[in-house]
């Protein structure tokens, strides 16, 4: 009788455990600001045992209409109801991720697989409670949610991070585990040419949503794409903006950011501007967020452990070699452009005869496109050899005439190509027009660009005139060149530099042009503006001269109207001509940022002479 008696007492008392943990669920703190005092008694004067801090999650013992009971750090005491978001009171509503990414498990464990990763500013419909798990459902996937990651709040998200889904291709043939440890359980294998989803990166893995299911694989397999460029623009931030603002916080965050030349692009995504950047080699390397009406940058990342993009090249059969020149007949002064296919994009390299003599070779190089400018006339034959990796190599030749009979190209009202050859033997005072002719140049192309296309414009007619400005050991003296022709031609100038950003930009939409030093010991010529005032247009006699010294800045050229893509290599530019002579590239127009011409300052070269 006894032993029945003490089974039902330790029956029952075991009940009572066992409602109680029933009674226990979780919630969290939820105050307008500040901690929530926890209560040794239900009453506003009860002693104080605890202060909870705001969005804390506890587990509520009791829940009363004013107040209820709650055990928090092992401590058990009493809060104000009203500032307990419930677990239950979830059920059937939209929440959000506490902060960070929500994980979507096929069963309410840790060690479940992974059904989906979802965003922070993605919602998530709670069907039901189980414990610390909530079953939820998103994207048409049902899965579960630890409770503590959830929000329990019933809005928008606030101060989500920003949160990148980036699409990817496979690269290598790859598994993909149902977690980071490369030891775990392999849910399915990639092949070259897969896409997947790239959602949370961890070191050297990353979590990927594919056919088969979400996994972790590792990020060497995989190439991003990055954003697709677009013009589409958002808020009242532009593009441009975006990029700049985008590019300035890469730079603080990251050591490795300026290590290389990058371009970067921007599409339009919820309201914000997702920008990619990326290297010669179209690798992915680093990403950034840019709120469109704020400016303010949400989301950063260094993507330098993926793969390098691979491109399909359209090469030749091995060995064999095809040579196109632009014309086989042309006059002293013009400029053949030559192109090679081959096999292989190793290298490549340009011997030149004249008349049966060879008068240049260049360098090997991989340069597939290449210009000549001819300085007389005759016979000239050319000689091509490519080499590819393993030292084979093929020759393939052309020939070309240069009649003398016809008009000689000065190259007048044209972009001059300073290290072209042409102007080699033409005399600057003690050095020539290709070494040290950057400012007559600059000054040549404003002046055509006034009208003036008499033969006193031309290059070689400015160096002679103004030979005196020529300083030996230090250059040109622009200010003393300017000033001078501004007599001379009937224009405007002034002594000091302009630097102001919205002084230069009226100018020049008013027609004025600048004599303008891009870079150490180098004068271009200002001649345009884009739309949004953030680009100006740049004529250079001698471009390689500015990609090799400028600082701070790169040489962009606009992939279309507003859309500008810094060039990773002067190959990049529109219509860049390589003269395999020189191993040079000729003049070019393209674009500086207006904050970094508006720093080093601008000289006026306004039409109209000053007014007395």
């Amino acid at each position: 009788m006894k032993a029945r008696k003490l089974l039902a007492v330790l029956t029952a008392a075991l009940l009572c455990l066992l409602a109680g943990a029933a009674l226990a669920e979780p919630a969290r703190v939820v105050t307008p600001k500040g901690p929530l005092n926890m209560r040794k008694t239900p009453e506003d004067k009860g002693k104080l045992v605890e202060s909870v801090p705001n969005k804390s999650l506890v587990e509520v013992d009791e829940v009363g209409e004013t107040w209820s009971k709650i055990t928090y750090k092992k401590k058990t005491g009493y809060v104000k109801t009203e500032y307990l978001k419930l677990a239950e009171n979830m059920v059937g509503k939209d929440v959000y991720a506490d902060e960070g990414t929500l994980y979507l498990r096929k069963e309410g464990s840790a060690d479940a697989p992974i059904v989906l990763p979802v965003g922070p500013w993605e919602p998530v419909t709670v069907v039901a409670i189980d414990g610390d798990w909530a079953k939820v459902s998103c994207q048409g996937y049902v899965g579960y949610v630890e409770i503590k990651a959830l929000s329990y709040q019933n809005e928008e998200p606030t101060d989500a991070v920003a949160w990148l889904k980036e699409k990817a291709t496979v690269t290598q043939t790859a598994e993909v585990r149902q977690s980071s440890d490369a030891k775990s359980e392999a849910i399915t294998t990639l092949q070259p040419g897969d896409e997947v989803t790239v959602t949370v990166i961890e070191k050297d893995q990353c979590l990927v949503i594919t056919g088969d299911g979400c996994g972790y694989v590792s990020v060497s397999a995989l190439a991003l794409a990055g954003p697709e460029d677009s013009d589409e623009e958002t808020g009242s931030v532009t593009p441009s903006e975006a990029l700049a603002k985008a590019e300035a916080a890469l730079k603080k965050k990251y050591k490795n950011y300026a290590k290389e030349k990058l371009y970067g692009i921007t599409s339009v995504e919820n309201g914000a501007y997702r920008t990619g950047f990326f290297n010669d080699q179209d690798q992915y390397l680093f990403a950034a967020i840019v709120d469109g009406e704020t400016g303010k940058v949400a989301f950063t990342a260094q993507y330098d452990g993926f793969a390098v993009v691979t491109h399909e090249a359209e090469l030749l059969p091995e060995g064999e070699i095809e040579l196109t020149l632009s014309a086989d007949t042309l006059a002293i002064g013009d400029v053949v452009d030559i192109a090679v296919s081959a096999w292989t994009l190793h290298q490549t390299q340009y011997t030149l005869y004249l008349n049966g003599s060879q008068i240049v070779e260049s360098e090997a190089g991989a340069h597939f496109n290449a210009a000549y400018r001819p300085r007389q006339a005759g016979e000239y034959k050319l000689y091509v050899t490519v080499t590819d990796e393993k030292g084979t190599y093929q020759t393939a030749q052309t020939e070309f005439t240069v009649d003398g009979s016809l008009p000689t190209n000065d190259g007048a009202q044209e972009i001059y190509s300073q290290r072209d050859g042409w102007w080699k033997n033409k005399k600057y005072r003690h050095s020539s027009l290709s070494k040290s002719g950057c400012a007559i140049f600059a000054l040549s192309h404003a002046l055509f660009r006034m009208g003036h296309d008499e033969e006193a414009a031309l290059p070689e007619n400015l160096a002679t005139k103004y030979a005196y400005c020529l300083i030996p050991e230090e250059g040109t003296n622009n200010t003393l060149l300017i000033n001078t022709a501004a007599r001379d031609f009937g224009f405007t100038t002034r002594g000091e530099l302009i630097n102001d950003e919205a002084v230069i930009s009226s100018l020049i939409r008013g027609g004025t042009l600048f004599s303008f030093g891009i870079a150490r010991g180098h004068i271009a010529m200002v001649s345009g503006i884009s739309d949004d005032g953030t680009m100006v247009r740049v004529v250079d006699s001698a471009p390689s001269a500015t990609f090799e010294r400028i600082k701070d800045a790169s040489q962009y050229y606009e992939k279309r109207p507003g859309v500008f893509r810094a060039a990773l290599t002067l190959d990049d530019m529109p219509g860049a001509r390589w003269f395999f002579e020189t191993g040079e590239f000729g003049g070019m127009e393209y674009y500086l940022p207006m904050e970094y011409v508006a720093k080093r300052g601008v000289r006026l070269i306004q039409p109209g002479a000053a007014q007395e």
